[in-house]
């Protein structure tokens, strides 16, 4: 599986700042950056797999979901961390109510 997950570190003391990643994006012109719910139960996209992006960060606010790639499945929790590759294919199922912090960079027309 080339997504990446970080899972969420125990932060302590007054300032803990903890890079979870660097990644080259490789002159990117567009940035998308929101908030989707998704219900328990919900498959986006419904069938199949989809890129929704050239490089995609989210963040998981609340909830549990099962990331799926070609590569494989796994569950991610609140406060973990997503970093998929330029433009892997995915598909989300939210396992519970779901609330996902995202950024897409350079996403395909019309997202």
């Amino acid at each position: 599986m080339t997504t990446k997950i970080h899972p969420a570190p125990a932060l302590g003391g007054n300032y803990d700042l903890r890079r979870l990643e660097s990644t080259q994006l490789g002159g990117a012109e567009t940035a998308h950056v929101g908030l989707v719910r998704i219900a328990a139960g919900i498959r986006s996209p419904a069938k199949g797999l989809r890129a929704s992006a050239r490089h995609e960060i989210a963040y998981i606010v609340q909830g549990t979901v099962r990331v799926d790639t070609a590569a494989g499945s796994r569950t991610v929790n609140a406060h973990d961390v997503i970093v998929s590759s330029p433009a892997e294919e995915h598909a989300t199922t939210a396992l519970t109510d779901t609330t996902i912090f995202f950024v897409l960079i350079d996403p395909p027309t019309g997202v």
